[in-house]
């Protein structure tokens, strides 16, 4: 019986509690160490024996707590298997066992006669099956809690005072409780007890804890939610809340949309212990800084949430979540606007004089800024991403122009505008105060300079759009960029900037990735497969090194070419995972074909796969694949012995007039399955009557030839035997 399923009406069923106080802990770090705590605990339990009902974890900035609840007040008595040295070693073993055996049971306080031999995943091994006994559930807490805290790891840790530590952030004080009990450990250099500290907003003294009753009284009165994803849901509601009532109020117009950004909700639920909703108004006069720096000072800067009167229109309205409830609300919003003025006013300042000079007389200066060491300067990465754009548009299609409503000739001047001054704004004063900005302040002083010098609107709006999401995507969750100019640039940017840094030697390994490069190079194929570009992963390696034109690298370019179309392709198989399964890149994914053909064929086999074909279709394709090596001659009519070999032929003929098209749709692939469909009892008859292999070579050739053509056809589909095994694993497992 599993511990925490056991008999759960028991009334002797009690809780435990343990609260560690600390100095102001890093909110982003809270939920994987609220929840790695929690995992510590249950385990520690679970391998004593212990039977327990539940277990709540929750954090705050100040605070981190674990409450078990129904525990019994014994642990179950239980069998343990110790295993010793291997059977190979254990000599001759039990009349003479050897000097290993004897120390392992020595270790154990048994005799080497008492001991047995098991198998284990390594082989026959000699183990001791030892008699656990029950023990008091109250001996048992001081050990789990101790050692789950010791086993908590952190990315960076802290020692204080004469080198205590190692932990998060200092600890303050320890409450450790079963029942009204203390459960007396040290840990971090405090001794736990039964005292607790409120919120530093109701005081600095100390509570005393009768039991977890009391202590969960305590804490509602104090307004602080332990529960993470429960304090999150209430900020959110609380800030709808808060947005609708100044809208009702008339202090704020009507129509506002809230950007609730999940990622800040994570992040402002884990800085809070209670909170106090705060909404503020900017002033009119800085209606005429870019919303998009705006929003950066009050989102990233500040943690704010913006309410936003739509597209391209001012920013003046935010909420801010204060950790002080019982504070002054306009005490707290006039610090809240006079905190931001000061920020929009330094950016006032720096559009004033940035405009003064024009984005293409700050081109010559992009020389002056490294790039890479070896490789080149931000000017010279200029350059290269233009030549590689011209590169690409000439290998693009019409139709895909087309689609774009763009023609080839507008394309080109528009990427060349755009590549030439997109990286322009690195010189100007608001990226150097805003560098996340970058990219969108190039696009906002161009839009200015357009206007001025009577660009037409549009060609102005479709080179801005490129220059500002030449980052997009930033992370693999963001949206990628909808036109084609601004896919095109960024993809070039990326290729141009991966392929400069892997011809500087910075090929990324293990968890080093100074560069960032995996996060660059999962974005690019995310533009390939999904951006509908014709290109091979290793035609852009190649493209995007000739780029750079240098008479001489420091490694040969061949072989870079190489290393860099493989970081992709494992940057494809990262993209291609399911459910943790990368069995689906190999099925989906065939040699050196376009990402884009190779995304289009994941789609369709995710739905393919959970379908009644399948099966049919993978056997058919597999027994063919294994019969065939190499190529074949083209197939001779005449050289037909049997019905059932021309029953096939025949068949293949009438789908030869139907081609499966070069840039296939989803719908196309399904298509092609139900085309196809109708074969499947044709070749499982030609298997059963026909012998491949026959004896006079020119037949076996013929009927491997025949095999070739339905091995083409069927090819479209990718690696379907790929896909059997995971099917094979599911069953296994399931």
């Amino acid at each position: 019986m599993s511990p925490v399923n056991a008999d759960l009406s028991n009334p002797l069923r009690q809780s435990a509690l343990l609260e560690i106080g600390c100095e102001e802990l890093p909110a982003t770090q809270i939920p994987d160490v609220v929840e790695a705590l929690e995992r510590l605990v249950r385990t520690g339990l679970e391998e004593r024996g212990a039977s327990f009902s539940g277990i709540f974890s929750g954090g705050t900035p100040a605070r981190l707590v674990i409450r078990i609840e129904g525990l019994l007040p014994e642990t179950a008595s239980r069998e343990e298997l110790v295993t010793g040295p291997p059977l190979s070693a254990a000599g001759n073993w039990p009349d003479d066992p050897s000097p290993a055996v004897r120390g392992f049971a020595r270790a154990q306080k048994a005799q080497p006669e008492n001991l047995e031999v098991v198998e284990t995943p390594r082989g026959r091994y000699l183990a001791l099956r030892k008699a656990i006994p029950s023990r008091p559930v109250f001996e048992v807490l001081p050990e789990v809690f101790s050692k789950a805290l010791s086993g908590l790891t952190f990315p960076k840790s802290m020692r204080w005072g004469t080198g205590i530590g190692p932990f998060l952030r200092p600890v303050l004080w320890i409450l450790a409780l079963y029942r009204d009990e203390v459960v007396g450990f040290e840990f971090a250099g405090k001794v736990s007890g039964r005292l607790t500290f409120p919120p530093r907003f109701r005081g600095a003294s100390p509570v005393l804890v009768r039991n977890v009753l009391h202590y969960d009284s305590e804490i509602r009165d104090w307004g602080v939610e332990l529960s993470i994803p429960r304090r999150r849901d209430r900020i959110e509601n609380d800030l709808i809340l808060a947005m609708k009532l100044e809208e009702s109020a008339g202090t704020w117009p009507d129509g506002l949309t809230l950007s609730l950004d999940p990622q800040l909700l994570d992040e402002v639920a884990c800085l809070v212990e209670s909170y106090r909703v705060i909404p503020a108004t900017l002033p009119e006069r800085f209606a005429a800084i870019p919303p998009a720096v705006v929003r950066t000072v009050l989102k990233v800067h500040q943690r704010f949430f913006v309410a936003d009167s739509g597209p391209g229109r001012p920013v003046a309205q935010f909420l801010g979540v204060s950790g002080n409830p019982s504070a002054d609300l306009a005490t707290v919003r006039d610090g809240y606007v006079r905190v931001v003025t000061a920020r929009l006013e330094d950016a006032a300042y720096y559009i004033a004089r940035d405009r003064a000079i024009p984005l293409a007389d700050r081109l010559p200066g992009l020389d002056s800024v490294v790039f890479f060491p070896g490789v080149g300067t931000v000017g010279d990465k200029v350059r290269a991403t233009r030549r590689l754009l011209r590169e690409i548009l000439a290998i693009l299609p019409d139709t895909l122009i087309a689609r774009h409503h763009l023609t080839r000739t507008d394309l080109a001047a528009l990427l060349d505008r755009a590549a030439l001054l997109y990286k322009a704004d690195l010189l100007t004063g608001l990226v150097k105060e805003f560098p996340e900005l970058e990219g969108e302040v190039g696009a906002y002083y161009y839009l200015l300079e357009a206007e001025k010098t009577g660009e037409p609107a549009d060609f102005a709006r479709a080179v801005a759009r490129a220059i500002s999401s030449h980052y997009a995507p930033r992370t693999f969750r963001d949206p990628l960029p909808e036109d084609l100019p601004s896919v095109l640039l960024s993809l070039c940017d990326r290729a141009v900037g991966q392929a400069g840094a892997f011809l500087g030697g910075a090929n990324p390994s293990g968890s080093l990735d100074p560069f960032a490069l995996r996060r660059g190079g999962l974005g690019l194929v995310r533009l390939l497969a999904e951006g509908d570009l014709p290109l091979t992963l290793s035609t852009l390696a190649d493209l995007a090194l000739e780029a750079w034109d240098q008479a001489s690298s420091p490694r040969p370019r061949e072989e870079v070419s190489r290393i860099l179309a493989a970081f992709w392709e494992d940057r494809m198989e990262s993209l291609f995972t399911r459910d943790g399964a990368s069995v689906w890149h190999g099925a989906a994914r065939l040699p050196d074909e376009p990402p884009f053909l190779s995304w289009r064929r994941l789609s369709f086999l995710v739905e393919f796969f959970e379908g009644a074909d399948f099966e049919a279709f993978e056997t058919v394709k597999t027994r063919v694949d294994r019969i065939l090596s190499g190529e074949s001659p083209s197939f001779d009519p005449s050289l037909i012995a049997v019905g059932e070999e021309r029953a096939l032929w025949e068949q293949l003929e009438v789908l030869a007039k139907t081609s499966f098209p070069d840039r296939p749709t989803r719908e196309d692939f399904f298509a092609e399955a139900q085309r196809l469909r109708p074969l499947l009892p044709v070749v499982e008859t030609f298997f059963s009557a026909v012998l491949v292999n026959d004896p006079d070579i020119r037949i076996r050739t013929n009927r491997q030839a025949l095999l070739s053509v339905l091995a083409r056809r069927l090819s479209v589909f990718g690696r379907l035997d790929r896909l059997a095994s995971q099917i094979r694993k599911e069953r296994t497992t399931g």
